[in-house]
């Protein structure tokens, strides 16, 4: 690697992309929404009893319905998803959350693309979906977001 000026200004430009990215009003909503999910007391004993299920799932899922009470126990385990899921500020966090990873795509992809049209990159979760209803690993809605915040 050869250190020469174009590297510290490539350097400071990554800087003020972390800078921007960090005042952002995606990462303020997120940073906002993790600290009422970390305050909130509903949330973490939702949180924890999902955990617990989740636990006593993996212990007995490689046996599959040759486990004793296997059915009820997977019951059980998606009750208590559900219940986490639907607190307001797990919600919350998941949606800051999404919305900012969605933001770090698009500006991910700006990059590659200002390097070069054929640099693919891999976005997001493959099996969340993205507002429009594709896959948000799917290279096409990159490009058809809208609501982009650079």
């Amino acid at each position: 690697m050869i250190i020469n000026e174009e590297l510290f200004a490539l350097e400071k430009k990554c800087e003020e992309v972390v800078t921007q990215i960090e005042a952002s009003q995606a990462m303020k909503e997120f940073k906002a929404a993790k600290k009422v999910l970390e305050a909130s007391k509903e949330a973490k004993e939702k949180i924890a009893l999902f955990q617990e299920a989740k636990e006593k799932f993996s212990q007995i899922e490689a046996y599959g319905t040759y486990a004793p009470d296997y059915e009820g126990t997977r019951r059980e385990l998606y009750q208590a998803k559900r219940v986490m899921d639907m607190d307001e500020a797990v919600y919350q966090y998941r949606m800051a959350e999404r919305n900012l990873q969605v933001q770090l795509d698009l500006i991910a992809k700006r990059i590659a693309s200002a390097v070069s049209n054929n640099i693919l990159v891999s976005a997001g979760d493959a099996f969340s979906l993205s507002v429009i209803g594709l896959p948000t690993a799917c290279e096409i809605h990159l490009g058809k977001r809208k609501d982009i915040e650079l």
